[in-house]
């Protein structure tokens, strides 16, 4: 009878002591996994749910994350919609936890997505990584790394007779492009 208790605690002991092991393998993993997720990845993760959005000149934007792209993200709050190049954001907290992150490759970048505001003709606010407001007016034209805007009164249209001026806005400069609704 001692025989057997002394082989049923030893079996425990190896039991218990394959399980830690098996336990640290399953925690170096998801340590391995972590470090590979980019930035995007895990921002990924929160789409439909709200953030808080701290930009480089110190402005702070919450609202729905309502997509991303390869270097961007959009939050929508009241009737705007806010798009944000990534290397213009300080940091960001999510107020909810994020699902799964979503399986694929975001392509669009931000000049792709700034040019479906040009052919909507929408009307914007562009704000600095200073955290000045750049321009009002309508986005005329994205290039390869700067944007152009017609410049008019918020509750102007773009016509002739209410154009202010151009200006020519690198992308470097800018922290957010605000449609607003």
């Amino acid at each position: 009878m001692r025989w057997e208790a002394l082989f049923a605690d030893l079996e425990a002991e190896f039991g218990a002591e394959a399980a830690r092991e098996q336990n640290s393998e399953i925690q170096e993993f998801v340590r391995i996994e972590r470090a590979r997720q980019s930035l995007m990845q895990r921002l990924a993760r929160h789409v439909g749910t709200r953030i808080d959005v701290q930009l480089l000149g110190a402005e702070r934007i919450g609202g729905r994350l309502a997509g991303i792209g390869k270097d961007w993200l959009m939050l929508q709050h009241g009737g705007s919609e806010e798009l944000i190049p990534v290397q213009a954001v300080a940091w960001w907290a999510a107020l909810e936890a994020g699902s799964a992150p979503e399986p694929g490759e975001r392509r669009v970048r931000f000049s792709q997505a700034l040019r479906v505001l040009v052919r909507d003709r929408a009307r914007v606010s562009v704000g600095g990584i200073d955290g000045q407001l750049l321009a009002n007016g309508t986005l005329d034209q994205v290039g390869q790394d700067f944007l152009e805007v017609a410049l008019h009164a918020r509750d102007e249209f773009r016509r002739p007779g209410a154009l202010l001026g151009r200006t020519v806005i690198p992308f470097a400069a800018l922290a957010r492009v605000r449609r607003e609704g």
